[in-house]
């Protein structure tokens, strides 16, 4: 074709399609438009609209033309149509791109429905096409053309038109992507307006999406030069979807109406790197992905979803790119009427394309599915893998230097930090990206180094659980320094931090994951009286380990109803897997008794909830603490399945002595006649004890504009000896009984 043929920029495209437009009502008009003897007009939808309106608007819309005329006409105006679009297609070859004809020819629409497209487009483009389409089907609301006045403008032969309109009727699903839905309602489906979405509108005046102006309901990436990230777990699966990929075509449908979808289901937890693999494979064959999240669809009603997932389709398409449906879930749940819109979704999918990728968002273990896939596709199922802890280790290291806050990492060994963190907290990689990002923005904020304390502080922001519903959180104020216990205990307590902490080197980089498959977490049995420093015990392992410490509340686990406790616990330890937090059961002999005799369904529930919570335990991978005051309670089995059993004794005079010492804040000014060595000697107190003494005393100090002295401190140990019931006197108070309340 020559050259001098390219349209001049797309006004001149326009503008010629607007000119064929009016020509195809100008022919319409002369040949099913007449007047009737007495004035009036004839015409095919038995119009009663004056004839000066149509003058008005067209030429000489009542000039008498016989068939063989209009045949003529009508065949010249067909070959006009498919010279323009001709020229259009060589103007976009030739590096000039037309919109709204690249939209034509990627949609793979017939010369049919390429007409439909151009007649729907006029109005858009000249308001004056609204106003000649209403009197052409006498409705002034019609401002767009039906169906079946397009029918016939296209051809007044009866049987081509019944042809046309078959045609039409099979290719619905697809058409139903290009115009609007407005016939429903209507009598027929003749009457279809056929008005183009406006998405597409926005894109053949600009090559955008509308969507960019209004809500965002999808994301559209495309190749770029960047490299590949430097650490992939997953990067095996990338490699085999690429394969597929390229075994099986293009990704495009080419037009065909009914063919197997083939669907890439990703599975994997929040942050797996879902996406990721995605992008990548698309990006070796060349191509973009437009990843459409169907949780936007919520609170939406059905014809607004259709018209959703359509703008959807059609974009990507237009933009050579893969289709990706991300939370797949969402809509292929147990509601019969969900998973038939996910059918009709899948079978509009298939008419533009063979490969299309579903994303699903589950925890390790889950299966939203149910064992029921979506019927008459082709699935090819992934399961993304949890990384491992060594894994983790090296994404921390990998997205700290990427940001360029490495350098920065201070506290402790920097590898040391690097696999604490990840022995502490079961993340995907992308969850530790965003820990990362959050830690070094909050740096940059205060002008602060990257810390650990930091990295561990944005650790905990990005959990989401719902312990507290069943749990109270403790703040975890107390180190070890604050921890006066005789140096065995103090020793186990240590040794459970560090199989927390070097988790990842023992079971994973030693190989023992291979032996033990089950019961990785650490359970920890705090047993001894009241205020000997068991909840203290759990703070400081909490402070040490940067972990969130839960105390659960018995009272809303216990039930009387058979089975109701079960299913509490099942629940605290779904959550809490979330968060690794630390689990603290106090006064746990409550549900740790010795088993009873079976002698009916109660006997029967009281075992199984103690074996069950066992079970429970021994399944999280965290910390989990049991406190007794009883030991003698817990049944010797029960012993046997916790890792370590640790004994919290009453403090002896050296213990005591420490605590007085400890238990007075530094910036609080102390009396000379402060006597620890009397009051360690003299009375046999518990740290929560020696506490509550020094507190109260030291109120009573300032209540008194005093400087805490002896005085406050006997009268306060008075009154903590009162609460038992127990009277000191002359001999046990000695030089200090003036001090007598």
């Amino acid at each position: 074709m020559d050259g001098g043929l390219i349209l001049e920029g797309q006004e001149a495209y326009f503008k010629e399609l607007l000119e064929l437009v009016k020509q195809e009502i100008d022919l319409y008009t002369r040949y099913a438009v007449r007047l009737r003897e007495d004035g009036g007009i004839r015409h095919i939808y038995q119009t009663k609209l004056l004839k000066e309106e149509l003058s008005n608007i067209l030429e000489n819309p009542f000039s008498h033309m016989d068939l063989k005329s209009y045949r003529r006409e009508r065949e010249l105006l067909i070959f006009r149509w498919q010279e323009f679009h001709a020229r259009a297609f060589y103007t976009i070859k030739s590096g000039e791109l037309l919109p709204f004809e690249y939209m034509l020819r990627r949609l793979k629409l017939d010369e049919f429905e390429q007409y439909l497209a151009c007649l729907a487009m006029a109005p858009e483009l000249n308001r004056e096409f609204e106003r000649l389409y209403c009197y052409l089907q006498d409705d002034l609301a019609w401002r767009y053309p039906s169906l079946d006045l397009c029918v016939k403008m296209y051809t007044m032969d009866e049987q081509e038109q019944n042809t046309l309109i078959g045609r039409t009727f099979v290719r619905r699903e697809l058409l139903s992507c290009i115009f609007e839905e407005t016939q429903r309602g209507r009598e027929s489906e003749l009457s279809w307006k056929l008005k183009l979405r406006r998405d597409l509108v926005s894109y053949a005046y600009f090559q955008e999406s509308d969507l960019l102006n209004r809500k965002v309901e999808y994301r559209l990436s495309i190749p770029d030069g960047k490299p590949a990230p430097t650490l992939n777990i997953n990067n095996q699966v990338m490699e085999v979807i690429q394969k597929r990929l390229k075994a099986g075509g293009s990704g495009q449908n080419a037009g065909q109406d009914r063919i197997k979808l083939r669907l890439f289901l990703l599975r994997g937890s929040k942050g797996s790197g879902k996406k990721l693999q995605i992008r990548l494979a698309a990006k070796a064959m060349g191509q973009g992905v437009l990843f459409f999240d169907l949780r936007v669809l919520s609170g939406k009603n059905e014809e607004q979803m259709r018209d959703s997932i359509c703008n959807a389709l059609v974009r990507a398409v237009l933009d050579h790119a893969f289709l990706a449906f991300c939370h797949w879930e969402t809509l292929w749940a147990k509601e019969e009427k969900k998973r038939l819109f996910a059918q009709e979704i899948l079978l509009k999918t298939s008419l533009f394309f063979q490969d299309v990728f579903l994303t699903v968002e589950e925890e390790v273990g889950q299966d939203v599915f149910g064992g029921e896939y979506p019927a008459g596709c082709r699935i090819e199922e992934f399961s993304l893998g949890f990384p491992s802890i060594q894994e983790r280790s090296m994404l921390w290291k990998t997205f700290l230097e990427e940001t360029g806050h490495e350098k920065e990492t201070c506290g402790q060994e920097k590898q040391q930090v690097y696999d604490t963190l990840a022995a502490q907290f079961d993340f995907t990689p992308g969850m530790i990206k965003e820990a990362v990002e959050l830690a070094c923005r909050e740096g940059e904020i205060y002008g602060e180094e990257v810390s650990s304390v930091r990295l561990y502080r944005a650790c905990q922001q990005k959990i989401s659980h719902r312990l507290g519903e069943r749990a109270s959180r403790v703040s975890a104020v107390y180190t070890w320094d604050d921890l006066v216990l005789e140096e065995g205990p103090k020793e186990l307590l240590r040794q459970a931090c560090g199989q927390v902490s070097f988790r990842g080197k023992v079971y994973e980089e030693w190989g023992f994951q291979e032996k033990i498959a089950y019961g990785r977490g650490v359970s920890m049995l705090f047993a001894g009286p009241p205020g000997t420093g068991k909840t203290m015990a759990a703070q400081v392992l909490a402070s040490e380990l940067n972990l969130e410490l839960y105390k659960v509340d018995l009272s809303g686990v216990l039930s009387k109803y058979i089975g109701e406790t079960q299913k509490n616990l099942r629940e605290i330890f779904d959550e809490v897997k979330k968060s690794r937090s630390i689990l603290f059961f106090d006064e746990a002999d409550v549900l740790f008794g010795k088993r009873v005799d079976v002698t009916d369904a109660r006997d029967i529930s009281a075992n199984a909830q103690t074996a069950y919570l066992l079970q429970k335990m021994e399944e999280y991978d965290g910390i989990t603490i049991l406190a007794t005051n009883l030991l003698q309670n817990f049944d010797d089995a029960y012993k046997r399945r916790i890792k370590f059993i640790i004994h919290f004794t009453f403090p002896q005079k050296e213990r005591r002595i420490q605590l007085w010492q400890k238990v007075f804040p530094r910036k609080m000014p102390l009396g000379s006649d402060l006597d620890i060595e009397y009051l360690a000697e003299n009375f046999e107190l518990s740290g929560a004890a020696i506490k509550n003494i020094a507190v109260n005393g030291a109120f009573l100090a300032a209540s008194r504009q005093e400087i805490i002295g002896m005085e406050h401190i006997m009268t306060a140990l008075q009154q903590e000896y009162e609460k038992s019931g127990k009277i000191l006197g002359k001999a046990e108070l000695k030089e200090y009984y003036v001090y007598k309340i």
